[in-house]
């Protein structure tokens, strides 16, 4: 088998409450998803973010402003509801393709599917940076607009 498609089948699916290691991108996607949704806690949710990830979501609302206050009013429906406790974020479903530095991470939250780009990154440097080494590059805009 070749290198790169051996690295492209690493394909993981999880869901309903399962824990993940800290190293791992769906760690990274739910983490931000409990800070956005859960806490509501916009600054903790961009630090998830890259710069140029914080900058689409700022944007994404069409009326300016830091990406923290974009998260004012983000939410997530799934087939139960409004997704806004911790425990409604473990249990939605999470897959995740890795290929080297970059992965992609897909959330199912009952007929919605959210898709997010990530890559491995030593961060921003931020005092109260996220522990895990992923940062979302793309996917979070749909949370802001009303769209998921």
């Amino acid at each position: 088998m070749f290198p790169l498609a051996a690295a492209l089948l690493a394909l993981g699916a999880t869901g309903c409450g399962t824990s993940f290691g800290k190293d791992e991108p769906q760690t990274a996607v739910r983490d931000f998803l409990s800070e956005a949704l859960a806490q509501q806690n916009g600054q903790r949710a961009c630090d998830f973010l890259t710069q140029e990830a914080q900058q689409k979501v700022a944007a994404a609302q069409g009326v300016g402003g830091a990406c923290r206050d974009s998260f004012e009013k983000a939410y997530l429906t799934d087939k139960d509801g409004i997704v806004q406790d911790t425990a409604a974020v473990n249990d939605l479903d999470f897959s995740t393709t890795t290929d080297g530095d970059k992965a992609t991470v897909v959330v199912k939250a009952g007929d919605r599917e959210l898709r997010f780009e990530l890559e491995h990154s030593e961060g921003l440097g931020n005092l109260y940076e996220p522990k895990t080494p992923w940062r979302i590059v793309g996917g979070a805009e749909p949370l802001v607009t009303g769209a998921a």
